[in-house]
């Protein structure tokens, strides 16, 4: 299946390649976070633009700063560590100390799967798990799989957008997927509809139209 993916997360993806999907190589999220902040601490010390997208997306304090002016800030550690919190849905570093438990690895193989476009394995995977239909992220920003399908809010390198997404769609919300769930995000809580209109990926990929019919016929 086709994915659009827009080339700073193309870019995303290849910066921390494999590191991004060690979900089992650590004991806890919090230390599979703190690899993921160090990866972003070397990138940014080393000017790497897609790494300084990243901070300027995601970090409190330095959202839509211009990546020239990023450069001359003097970034440090800390700053990436408020990255990687800020994008996983956490105010603060500290936050994420907290989270001293593993992965869900069927949720995230859920999530893999939608964003692939995998209707067959998705299908699969909900008929032997069916509590992941309404699942939420462990990351701070409590994302369900619907909320990962429109692309906003959630972290940067997941933002992609399968072109048979209003199709995956639909077989969530035919499983039973909860179309009115919120994720914390934004200084609030939003549905997927909600965040829908907002997000750049489905536009640009061309099937937006067809997603928020697909929403609306959920919601009526």
């Amino acid at each position: 299946m086709e994915v659009y993916k827009h080339e700073v997360v193309s870019g995303i993806n290849e910066m921390y390649g494999e590191l991004l999907r060690s979900w089992t190589s650590y004991d806890s999220i919090a230390a599979h976070l703190e690899a993921l902040s160090l990866r972003l601490w070397e990138e940014v010390s080393r000017g790497n633009h897609l790494a300084l997208q990243e901070v300027r997306n995601y970090h409190w304090s330095h959202l839509g700063q211009p990546v020239t002016v990023l450069k001359n800030t003097g970034l440090t550690e800390a700053d990436c560590k408020q990255t990687i919190a800020n994008e996983y849905g956490y105010r603060r570093w500290s936050e994420v100390n907290h989270v001293r438990y593993p992965y869900h690895v069927n949720f995230e193989n859920s999530v893999e799967l939608l964003l692939q476009g995998d209707e067959a394995g998705l299908r699969e995977l909900l008929s032997g798990d069916p509590a992941l239909i309404n699942q939420k992220s462990q990351y701070g920003h409590r994302a369900t799989l619907l909320h990962y399908a429109v692309s906003n809010g959630v972290e940067l390198w997941r933002q992609s957008v399968p072109l048979n997404l209003p199709q995956m769609v639909e077989l969530l919300l035919d499983s039973g997927a909860n179309p009115r769930a919120k994720m914390m995000v934004y200084n609030g809580e939003y549905t997927a509809s909600e965040l829908l209109m907002s997000s750049e990926h489905p536009r640009a990929a061309g099937v937006l139209a067809d997603l928020r019919d697909t929403f609306s016929k959920a919601v009526l």
